[in-house]
């Protein structure tokens, strides 16, 4: 099979992809049980015990629905790294299976964005993390702005010459211009929503349901 020199391949399909290998990423599935069923659980429980009063009700569904999501979405992206590493030559690569995986990382991160954004809404404006902190929250829900703001990275320079796509998977995690999340944290930060998702699902284990988020916290 013909060998490509690996700056072509790092520069027009994505970088470090001539090098990509192996990657580490934890199987979550089993953990959260309920995860398919956050939105069905939260209908019954709303209908027949205690249900999140208007504007609230519209925000924690949107909650649910996008953890619920993210973490489905979470394993097939996962899955399909593993099949795509799997008998791969990294000077040969697999660049439809390739594309396809990272389109799933894609719409993974921007749901965790949107989740970020749901969270700080029902938590008074308090978010997951402030803004540009460095964390592994703020990190990744930068991942996914950047993903819905191409033409805005390319116009600020932050995406060079030599990037093609706006997230690249290697062997430390998730990438964008200038940030890395690594598969660990990815797995820690998506438990985190999922930990809140089982407590959204039943108003009545939810702590400060009785509070009331104020209306339209900013955008994390």
């Amino acid at each position: 099979m013909p060998k490509w020199n690996p700056k072509i391949l790092d520069k027009h399909i994505a970088p470090g992809i001539s090098t990509f290998t192996t990657a580490e990423i934890q199987d979550l599935s089993g953990k959260f049980p309920q995860a398919e069923y956050w939105v069905r659980n939260y209908f019954l429980n709303g209908i027949l015990r205690l249900g999140y009063p208007d504007r609230t009700r519209q925000v924690v569904v949107g909650f649910l629905r996008r953890a619920s999501h993210a973490y489905i979405i979470y394993h097939e992206a996962r899955q399909m790294t593993i099949d795509y590493l799997d008998g791969n030559d990294p000077l040969n690569p697999r660049v439809g299976r390739y594309f396809d995986m990272i389109a799933k990382w894609e719409v993974f991160a921007i749901d965790m964005t949107i989740a970020f954004d749901l969270f700080k809404w029902i938590s008074n404006g308090q978010g997951a993390f402030a803004k540009n902190d460095g964390s592994k929250e703020s990190r990744l829900y930068e991942v996914g702005n950047k993903v819905k703001h191409v033409p805005t990275c390319v116009n600020s320079g932050q995406c060079t010459i030599d990037d093609t796509v706006p997230l690249w998977v290697n062997a430390s995690g998730l990438n964008s211009f200038g940030i890395t999340v690594t598969y660990d944290e990815t797995a820690e930060v998506l438990s985190d929503v999922c930990k809140v998702a089982n407590e959204l699902q039943d108003p009545l284990t939810f702590v400060n349901m009785t509070k009331g988020p104020t209306e339209g916290g900013e955008s994390a």
